[in-house]
């Protein structure tokens, strides 16, 4: 991500930030196909390149070969994805290692997809649009790192503190964690958007330390429905904007990996 020229300042105070106890980590999640649901996990094992198992398939539209997301095609947020197997909405299991794979999900989708894993990722873009809350907005090509599935970074983490103070300031909306994807949910104290005065800063959770690089810029995804009773929101985009005075339509942080290790609900979360 491209740090915003107004963050620096932030990045400047965040240094004056003494070490010390943040919190401790209150969830962590997994999601073993890009933007299908995943799993909540009682420990995640950190490498060097993430969280083991993350994004460790996804779907490419065979026509175009793009990388498929939720930002474009909401329908795979109501798959539910495990190492071995996605359960469609109708209760269909399709085992990740069935040849017959890639038809069950072009049926389920109504058009050809392949089921790929790491060895296929290679240099691969996904589609999104800048305008959020309308899907019919023109939609860009967005490169992601090279060899994987993930949008930016390692970790994706989010603060409970950010989430409560959205909610106070906005009660109207569903700011349920699941919206947002996270991999770590951390329960610290403070004012919304907390983790903005990490940046540029290593943290410790459990024990892995993580380099807190820059603010998560939102897309289409936690504006659409998901199961387990998350309706639409269009109204969150505007509401990152009005709130996130420091870096608007920003909510939560992307850190990449300094020492990998363990971290499980529980741990403690230190500033470095």
């Amino acid at each position: 991500m491209v740090m915003a020229a107004d963050q620096s300042a932030d990045v400047f105070a965040s240094a004056l930030l003494p070490a010390g106890p943040l919190g401790t980590v209150a969830r962590c999640w997994r999601y073993p196909v890009k933007s299908f649901q995943g799993d909540e996990a009682a420990e995640l094992t950190i490498t060097a390149g993430g969280v083991a198992g993350d994004r460790a398939h996804a779907l490419l539209d065979t026509k175009t070969g793009h990388l498929m997301s939720a930002k474009r095609t909401s329908a795979l947020l109501s798959g539910l994805a495990t190492d071995d197997a996605i359960t469609l909405p109708d209760g269909t299991t399709v085992a990740l290692d069935d040849p017959g794979a890639d038809d069950a999900l072009s049926a389920w989708l109504g058009k050809p997809v392949h089921l790929a894993g790491l060895d296929e990722a290679g240099e691969l873009t996904f589609e999104m649009t800048f305008d959020p809350p309308n899907d019919e907005s023109e939609y860009y090509e967005i490169p992601v790192p090279a060899n994987t599935f993930l949008d930016l970074a390692h970790i994706h983490l989010i603060t409970t503190a950010t989430l409560a103070g959205c909610a106070a300031s906005r009660p109207d909306l569903n700011w349920d964690v699941r919206r947002f994807r996270p991999n770590l949910l951390l329960d610290v104290p403070g004012e919304a958007f907390v983790e903005g005065t990490w940046m540029g800063r290593d943290i410790k959770v459990g024990s892995v330390v993580l380099h807190v690089d820059g603010p998560t810029v939102r897309c289409a995804m936690p504006l659409r429905a998901q199961p387990g009773g998350i309706d639409r929101e269009p109204g969150l985009f505007a509401a990152m904007n009005e709130l996130n005075t420091m870096t608007p339509n920003h909510l939560g942080a992307y850190a990449t990996v300094v020492t990998p290790g363990t971290a499980r609900p529980g741990d403690s979360v230190e500033l470095l």
